[in-house]
């Protein structure tokens, strides 16, 4: 038996996902490989807070990312948006990159 989200493995009498709260299956579907995603850089923002702000808006959208920031923050644990050089770029994949730009102009008032 197995669960249908989480795909962990189960004892037959087990009827239940004790994680998910979802019911087991027989068996799991057969996985199918991961597409090969092109991913591009949107325009830098001003450190973590703006960052932040950009993938919720990202999420809501329903546009995978991800987020590289830069070496000074990233080693010292800062965040916020003042000091100096501050700065994280955000990637997402080729095909949501123009509808990205945009909304972050919209969202940082910046092109």
């Amino acid at each position: 038996m197995f669960c249908p989200k989480c795909r962990t493995q189960y004892i037959e009498n087990v009827k239940e996902c004790s994680d998910c709260k979802v019911p087991l299956i027989k068996e799991l579907p057969e996985e199918r490989p991961i597409e090969k995603v092109k991913w591009v850089a949107l325009p830098p923002v001003k450190g973590n807070i703006y960052a932040n702000m950009v993938e919720e808006v990202l999420q809501k959208k329903n546009i995978p990312h991800f987020t590289k920031s830069d070496w000074f923050s990233t080693a010292y644990s800062l965040s916020g948006a003042n000091y100096l050089g501050a700065r994280s770029v955000i990637f997402v994949p080729e095909e949501h990159h123009e509808e990205a730009v945009q909304l972050i102009e919209e969202l940082v008032g910046e092109k």
